[in-house]
């Protein structure tokens, strides 16, 4: 999906909303007095219920299921969905209760009791003060140019142009990922915590093991919640973090260094995310076509260090449909002039969650298109590559990502994806098309 059509949905879906807003504010208007005369009126709630949900008025939906129960205490139905409702508003542990009777209920059909089994081990999880959850995630990937040759075969050595044999090189390789979270909250009614972060990445190509990777990644911080009239949710959260990654069997970049967030819930709908993050840079010569390294983002970063400033931000269309975005500048200085550069970044994801193939499943499954935009600029030329031109980068990625659990731990998930970077050096004019699919675990 290009950037001009995403942006196009989101218009379209933007001047569309309000005459859907409007309609479905009448209705639930409509139903609300209706229900407030008959309260026992089971299916008239449940239809209430659905499009206060859908307008993100959760307590409105919550107090209309407390009264449908007190009249009929026996509708599971109804203890299911509120059940639902209380999670959503961070009731954990009610939440955990009321899906608990209803789950031990004969009444609820065998897809009522999926929904159920589905999610229950989350929202148990969420109501305990040290919580730790582990998605694994493993498969398949197949590459078009998994070498990063140069789109036209041309290269620069030493200002001079060459006309390189051979070209792209297809390859599979296998794939597998570890991201874990533990959090730990101190006890504070305001809910800080502690938070740690840890990701595992690592790839075996089939015919090119020097282009395997492996990477390991961490962060550790506690977020404390500031006292605010004015935003609800506003956090800070301090942290150290690093890096160290392999490139074939050899170290290739390690990281470390220190940053800090600040989160505010701008609204129920939206949150904005500001941050900076300093981090130290060794990175190991590697070599690639003629001496010059691979056309990666770290891989032009000499050792040294990077400031980055950044800010992330998300709004919700609707219950089913966000915008999540991030913006970043990084200034990189490394001990060669010639390696020290600016970058900026800009992503955008847009998710769309849709009912599974089939209702046992239990949970909604997630398309997410996304684009990417990264401009990288030299200070100075590289005399092994070019002693006039320093080199600037600007790369396009566009893609989608499927997110499809089958059960409360298990599931699938894919990725298709092109990426595009031109350059005035031709070394590092690139293309790149990718699909990966595997299986996925969490608990």
């Amino acid at each position: 999906m290009s950037a001009q059509v995403l942006t196009a949905v989101l218009i379209v879906g933007a001047l569309h909303a309000p005459a859907v807003a409007q309609d479905s504010d009448a209705e639930r208007d409509r139903l609300a007095a209706h229900i407030q005369s008959h309260p026992e009126d089971d299916a008239a709630t449940y239809r209430f219920v659905v499009l206060a949900t859908e307008l993100e008025d959760y307590e409105g939906a919550v107090g209309a299921l407390e009264r449908l129960l007190m009249f009929n205490p026996d509708l599971s139905r109804a203890r299911k969905e509120l059940g639902f409702l209380y999670a959503r508003l961070g009731n954990w542990d009610i939440a955990a209760q009321h899906l608990r009777e209803a789950r031990e209920s004969e009444s609820l059909d065998a897809v009522q009791k999926a929904q159920i089994d589905a999610q229950l081990p989350d929202i148990e999880k969420r109501a305990q003060p040290s919580r730790l959850s582990v998605r694994l995630h493993s498969g398949f990937r197949a590459q078009s140019n998994a070498n990063y040759f140069p789109a036209n075969n041309l290269f620069q050595v030493g200002g001079a142009g060459l006309v390189a044999p051979g070209g792209p090189a297809r390859d599979v390789n296998t794939f597998q990922l570890v991201e874990a979270q533990h959090e730990y909250e101190f006890g504070a009614r305001r809910g800080d915590r502690l938070e740690t972060r840890g990701t595992a990445y690592a790839t075996q190509q089939f015919r090119l093991p020097q282009y395997s990777v492996a990477l390991f990644s961490g962060s550790i911080g506690p977020r404390f919640f500031l006292p605010s009239s004015a935003l609800s949710g506003l956090s800070v959260r301090p942290y150290l973090a690093g890096v160290v990654s392999l490139l074939g069997s050899d170290n290739y970049l390690n990281a470390g260094g220190a940053g800090a967030s600040f989160r505010a819930e701008l609204t129920p709908d939206a949150w904005l995310e500001p941050g900076a993050e300093w981090r130290s840079l060794s990175v190991a010569p590697t070599r690639g076509f003629f001496g010059v390294a691979p056309s990666a983002t770290l891989s032009t970063l000499a050792s040294g260090d990077a400031v980055t400033g950044y800010v992330s931000g998300g709004y919700a269309f609707f219950d089913t449909v966000r915008l999540e975005g991030r913006f970043g500048y990084t200034r990189a200085n490394a001990f060669y002039v010639a390696q020290s550069s600016d970058q900026i970044d800009a992503q955008a994801l847009l998710r769309l969650e849709v009912d599974p193939l089939h209702p046992m499943f239990g949970r909604r499954w997630t398309i997410a298109p996304y684009a990417r935009f990264t401009h990288l600029s030299f200070d100075a030329p590289n005399p092994l590559v070019s002693p006039f031109v320093a080199r600037r980068d600007s790369a396009w990625t566009y893609g989608v990502m499927l997110d499809a659990p089958v059960t409360a731990m298990l599931g699938f998930a894919g990725n298709l994806e092109f990426s595009r970077n031109d350059s005035n050096l031709p070394n590092f004019r690139t293309q790149n098309v990718s699909v990966s699919f595997g299986p996925t675990a969490k608990f």
